[in-house]
């Protein structure tokens, strides 16, 4: 028997006749690991399929530039005067009204804390700190735990912006790749590290994670198998990679 997620019933999957489908997601726990604005786009986005629990991690507090590269839109009073407001704790006040099992966790994922990790089924990391992916992505490795890590660097050149998304799945079995793919030294030049975000590039990094998902556990079907995908925003070029069906 499905055990029930959602609040409301999923009109969306009967009118689709795809109901059936969503046998994929039954009794999945999800993690994600950062919910600035990549994160939240992925959490919007697994948030409408039929996983049991999503658990959500970050330790910063939202504020109001989070507010422009985040879903929906907030109010002025969102940001509190006194004290703060984690995003964690805005974000599944927000989903909770949707479906059940939003657990939401104020803190940093580390080393201290990331065996806690394999009560998970899947991973998703958005994280800015090479030392923190690094860290992450070799400990679930290890847990035997299927992840996707995202990165995104927009530069400015004149009055005009470039850049590439980034997109790096990996299991137990399939990780050789992580070495040339992620690195872990914050001082040496990282392509995916720039400041500049911008909100459609965003939710276009989510929703290629969140497809990749969908793809590694049979919901759409995967001919390749890719395991990196670049998106080259100024030739608009979407390069894969590190194939594991071919």
């Amino acid at each position: 028997m499905e055990t029930k997620v959602f609040k409301y019933p999923d009109a969306n999957s009967n009118r689709a006749g795809i109901s059936d489908l969503n046998l994929t997601f039954e009794g999945q726990k999800i993690a994600i690991i950062g919910v600035g604005g990549t994160g939240s786009y992925i959490l919007d986005l697994v948030a409408k399929t039929h996983v049991a629990e999503i658990h959500i991690y970050d330790g910063d507090v939202f504020q109001v530039h989070n507010a422009f590269r985040a879903p929906g839109a907030c109010t002025a009073e969102t940001f509190p005067v006194d004290g703060e407001l984690y995003k964690v704790d805005y974000f599944a006040e927000i989903y909770s009204r949707l479906r059940y099992n939003i657990v939401p966790h104020a803190v940093y994922v580390t080393s201290e804390n990331i065996a806690s990790f394999s009560a998970y089924d899947f991973v998703f990391i958005s994280v800015d700190s090479n030392q923190a992916r690094a860290t992450i992505t070799s400990a679930l490795v290890a847990l035997n735990i299927p992840f996707i890590d995202v990165g995104m660097g927009v530069n400015r050149a004149n009055d005009q912006l470039l850049g590439t998304i980034r997109v790096t799945a990996a299991t137990a079995e399939d990780n050789k790749h992580l070495a040339h793919r992620i690195g872990s030294d914050e001082v040496a030049e990282n392509e995916y590290a720039t400041n500049i975000q911008i909100v459609e590039l965003n939710c276009f990094n989510a929703t290629l994670a969140v497809i990749k998902w969908k793809k590694m556990i049979g919901f759409y079907q995967d001919l390749k198998g890719e395991y990196n995908s670049l998106f080259f925003l100024n030739t608009g070029k979407l390069l894969n990679e590190d194939f594991t069906n071919i």
